[in-house]
């Protein structure tokens, strides 16, 4: 029937599909601010989405809410540590029963320390390295697997940081780590171009609303480094950066739409800056 001339015609009338329609996002860090924002603007064009996080109510509680603004089964959580291989492999096999494969995924469980180099730790290092480095490379290596079988390309999209390529002042841990991830990032866009794997990196800045990192003792710790109390350094981060602004979870999901997005379908390894215009952080 849908071949008939009439038929051809009322399909014809119908509306464009939504960018991200029977699309498929796994989304790790989904409880946090930048991953329910990116969860939220991915639905909000027609995808279906999977929020991994350890803080498995926190992901529930944004699922729920996902769900119940844009129906029934658009968002699912999963519980998941990005350091456990066999935690990850099951939500990748979770999320193919349940929605039957992965287009995308968003690489952004975090975490941050703050310390003078000489007293960063061996268990502070590993812990940075474990989570920011080991975890990605296993939530991407899975996903890769995945989107060689299914044949039908895919985009993966690393969430770095404005430290990986800026050397902070107290972060070793931290910024050597999120320049791993920017490097891994163009590796594997390198190996995934023959099978339309797209992977590109987005690098943020200070995006304080809604993260768990910054309500954690990384705001002191911060603050501390600048010799400014933590109250401040919302504004401090406005004035530092060329446009005078600040950014939000918001800014850093518009960036993952565009890198999933057909709209960037011929780019792969690149890197973005959304940090307001950190002069130290230009790539260019």
């Amino acid at each position: 029937v849908e071949y008939w001339p009439l038929e051809l015609y009322k399909l014809s009338l119908a509306p464009a599909e939504a960018e991200f329609s029977r699309k498929i996002a796994f989304i790790t860090g989904g409880a946090g601010g930048i991953g329910s924002a990116t969860a939220r603007r991915l639905v909000d064009e027609g995808a279906h989405v999977v929020l991994a996080d350890l803080n498995l109510e926190g992901a529930q509680k944004v699922a729920a809410d996902i769900n119940s603004s844009y129906g029934e089964n658009r968002a699912i959580a999963v519980k998941m540590d990005v350091t456990q291989e066999e935690q990850i492999q099951a939500a990748y096999a979770e999320t193919a029963l349940i929605y039957g494969g992965v287009d995308v995924i968003v690489n952004n469980a975090g975490l941050a320390t703050s310390s003078p180099f000489d007293e960063t730790s061996l268990k502070e290092w590993n812990l940075n390295v474990n989570v920011l480095g080991t975890g990605y490379f296993l939530v991407a290596r899975e996903a890769f697997k995945l989107m060689k079988e299914q044949t039908i390309g895919g985009s993966m999209v690393f969430v770095g940081s404005k430290n990986s390529i800026y050397a902070g002042k107290n972060v070793t841990a931290y910024s050597s780590v999120k320049a791993l991830e920017a490097h891994l990032a163009r590796c594997i866009a390198a190996e995934g171009g023959e099978y339309g794997i797209r992977v590109n990196t987005i690098l943020p800045d200070a995006i304080l609303q809604g993260s768990a990192i910054w309500n954690s003792n990384w705001r002191n710790e911060r603050a501390a480094a600048y010799g400014i109390e933590p109250d401040q350094l919302e504004e401090h981060y406005r004035k530092r950066t060329t446009l005078l602004v600040n950014i939000y979870p918001q800014d850093i999901a518009e960036g993952i739409a565009f890198f999933a997005s057909s709209k960037a379908e011929k780019t792969t390894g690149c890197m973005l800056t959304i940090d307001g215009g950190v002069p130290a952080a230009f790539t260019r």
